[in-house]
């Protein structure tokens, strides 16, 4: 019986050796797989690597070309409101003429200062001076015309 005990443990001893030497076997093998990659899978690697630079140049050229388009409006956004605001001056402006037109006094003043700055007119009996020395005056000095003074 110690034979037949010795003879089992044997067996066991060879076979477990075997298991195991094997196992190493195919340890060694998948470590080689895995240090050696197939041609093919480095270039899905590399097709990868190129689509991922891809996109990321194509989202970082739209977001410049975005914000620029951004800053573009913002500053039309600026400047309408700030024709706004001058045409909303203006219709202020028209709004108290329009109510000076109901005042007759203050209707006559404003036909007044129109005819005078606008028409160069004169109240009857009234003298007009004028200043030579002015260098702004061009045609008094006769070297300008009456559209150069109109402008």
């Amino acid at each position: 019986m110690n034979e037949e005990k010795k003879i089992i443990k044997l067996k066991k001893k060879i076979n477990n050796d075997d298991f195991r030497r094997r196992e190493r076997e195919i340890k060694e093998q998948r470590r080689q797989k895995k240090h050696s990659v197939p041609k093919k899978k480095k270039r899905k690697f590399k097709i990868m690597e190129f689509m991922f630079t891809a996109f990321l140049m194509y989202f970082t050229y739209t977001a410049f070309t975005q914000h620029q388009m951004l800053n573009v409006l913002n500053n039309e956004i600026s400047e309408k409101k700030m024709e706004k605001d001058e045409i909303e001056k203006e219709a202020q402006k028209l709004k108290k003429d329009v109510e000076k037109m109901d005042d007759k006094e203050a209707l006559l003043k404003l036909v007044e200062k129109i005819a005078r700055d606008q028409y160069k007119m004169v109240k009857p009996n009234e003298t007009i001076y004028i200043d030579k020395n002015k260098n702004e005056n061009k045609l008094i000095k006769g070297i300008g015309s009456e559209k150069e003074v109109e402008n």
